[in-house]
């Protein structure tokens, strides 16, 4: 089964397709260290097993272990006679990811006296839906990967409905930084001490695969980021959102997102500013690409715009939101279809976003109809508006809200902890400066300077 070459385990290709009960089409002994989830040149890679029909020229796959495939293919049955590569068959309704863990799993279990470098060198080459299963048998610990938004990327072992979200440790469990989430550990005390050491090495591992994954997300998204740009211009042609994805009639929604706040005028203040803004990007990215939907991205000043085809508008940015630092603000457009909307739907999320507070996700189809119209003013005519028609003290200010938020003198009295008298006291001095509340007129200033105060607050 297992043979020993170079004082490193490994398994031969035929041992390893015939346990699994696959069909041996060209016998082949050579070894397999490690499994290649797509097909690839392996020039600088020895020992390998493509998984499936490689694409192109095959001589660029002669330092490969063998083939797996659905069904007989001439050309490449007489390709690896020649070359002395194995090939086996494989049912066609078999899925790729259940067959790569099987592989992987088998070789593991093949390997056992492979030892813990065998056991880095396994996890360091096996394909990413695997990986867990490796670490699970090694460490013998259950094991969970956790999105920075909550959703669980893959498990191992009898793992709890809920996992932590950030970095840390507690009573039989342990969270390490994976890149793009956590990787967690369940188990007793003394058995994550003995196993700290591997899954640091794992979670490093998953790091750089992240990383990886980011830097080719990010290489794709600066082409997105162009087109979405020169669209909120008018520079663009619409049509191009074909190249990515947006065919016409596609629905989709335009995001404006702002981190939290970062105080100070200074240069460092102004890096963390720009730090933030690249964090969105990254998570907003991360996020995007694991829903599976076409997508573009941009920032402009300190905010980020986003810009998807949607199913569910509401749950998505919600969960968008919810995948970035906290207190980050997002407002997003009504839903459009063509994209020669997208000017119209970015001033929809700058007007959406204007509203929005912080840890919210508002919909500009949401918005009531005073908040549209004031949303479209400028910060200075809002403050205006507030000093115009409020010129009231901190106490009577207060008083006012409540008292129009609840139209019941006995109910505002309750609201403030006063006596309804005391109430009647404070509303005939409100009226000295601001007028009869009864008339429409007054009541219709007073409502849209108190909304315009709390827009700006928000």
């Amino acid at each position: 089964m297992a043979t020993l070459e170079s004082g490193k385990t490994s398994i031969a290709f035929q041992a390893l397709v015939q346990d699994l009960g696959l069909e041996v089409l060209v016998p082949a002994e050579r070894p397999v260290l490690y499994l290649l989830e797509e097909p690839r040149p392996l020039l600088p890679l020895e020992g390998a097993l493509v998984l499936f029909r490689p694409e192109g020229n095959l001589w660029r796959y002669r330092t490969a272990s063998g083939f797996l495939i659905p069904s007989p293919d001439p050309e490449l049955l007489d390709y690896a006679r020649r070359e002395g590569l194995g090939v086996a068959a494989h049912p066609p309704w078999l899925r790729r990811e259940e067959l790569a863990k099987a592989l992987a799993l088998r070789l593991f279990h093949l390997g056992g006296g492979m030892g813990l470098v065998g056991v880095l060198d396994l996890l360091v080459k096996l394909p990413e839906r695997p990986f867990l299963e490796i670490l699970y048998q090694a460490t013998n610990l259950p094991l969970a990967r956790v999105a920075p938004w909550g959703e669980v990327l893959g498990f191992a072992g009898p793992v709890p409905p809920q996992h932590p979200r950030e970095p840390g440790e507690g009573r039989g469990w342990v969270a390490l930084e994976a890149g793009e989430g956590v990787l967690v550990a369940y188990g007793e005390t003394e058995a994550l001490r003995q196993a700290r050491g591997l899954l640091e090495v794992a979670a490093r591992i998953l790091r750089v695969r992240g990383l990886e994954r980011s830097l080719d997300r990010m290489r794709e998204e600066s082409l997105g980021g162009a087109l979405l740009e020169g669209l909120i211009l008018g520079e663009a042609e619409p049509e191009r959102l074909f190249a990515f994805g947006f065919t016409e009639g596609v629905e989709w929604v335009l995001a404006l997102v702002e981190p939290p706040g970062v105080p100070g005028r200074h240069r460092l203040a102004e890096e963390r500013r720009r730090e933030a803004t690249l964090e969105l990007r990254r998570r907003a990215g991360t996020f995007l690409d694991r829903l599976g939907v076409p997508y573009l991205l941009t920032t402009r000043g300190n905010r980020l715009v986003a810009m998807w085809q949607v199913h569910n508008p509401k749950k998505e940015a919600e969960s968008l939101l919810a995948a970035l630092p906290a207190g980050s603000r997002l407002g997003y457009s009504a839903v459009h279809a063509t994209g020669e909307e997208v000017q119209n739907a970015y001033r929809e999320a700058l007007i959406a976003l204007k509203a929005a507070r912080g840890g919210e996700a508002l919909s500009f189809s949401s918005l009531d109809p005073v908040a549209f119209v004031l949303l479209q003013q400028s910060p200075e005519d809002l403050r205006a508006l507030v000093e115009r028609y409020l010129p009231l003290p901190p106490k009577l200010l207060r008083t006012l809200e409540v008292y129009m938020a609840s139209g019941s003198v006995e109910e505002a009295a309750r609201a403030l902890h006063i006596h309804p008298n005391t109430l009647r006291y404070r509303l005939k001095r409100l009226e000295e400066t601001l007028g009869p509340l009864s008339r429409p007129e007054i009541l219709a200033q007073v409502h849209l300077a108190l909304r315009a105060r709390s827009l700006l607050a928000g």
